[in-house]
């Protein structure tokens, strides 16, 4: 009758061992998971910095070229080049739009009929 309870806590200590094993290995192979997520995010947030960076850079470029084609000495230059001048006295009228037509023009410059 010895035998019998000298084998049933062999039993659990075998069966506690390879629950504590498995636990150790569930939980290094969740942190493997979770450091591997954390470097492939950086490499995410590092590539986006990047894009970021460029796109302002361009954002940058566009707005000076922009500042440079509206410059009104330029516009001005070119229309003379072009034979352009400005208006004659009486030449240019203006016209009031009435509020409802005005309310109807949307920002692009279409008219919406409502």
């Amino acid at each position: 009758m010895s035998a019998q309870p000298k084998r049933s806590a062999t039993k659990l200590a075998i069966v506690a061992m390879l629950l504590a094993a498995g636990s150790v290995a569930l939980l290094g192979i969740i942190h493997v998971r979770d450091r591997h997520n954390v470097i492939r995010l950086g490499y995410k947030l590092t590539k986006a910095n990047s894009q970021l960076r460029k796109l302002q850079e361009e954002n940058r470029r566009l707005r000076l070229e922009k500042s440079v084609l509206t410059n009104p000495g330029r516009i001005q230059r070119l229309a003379k080049d072009r034979g352009m001048a400005p208006p004659a006295t009486g030449q240019v009228r203006v016209i009031s739009i009435p509020p409802e037509v005005a309310r109807a023009v949307r920002r692009d410059g279409s008219y919406s009929k409502r």
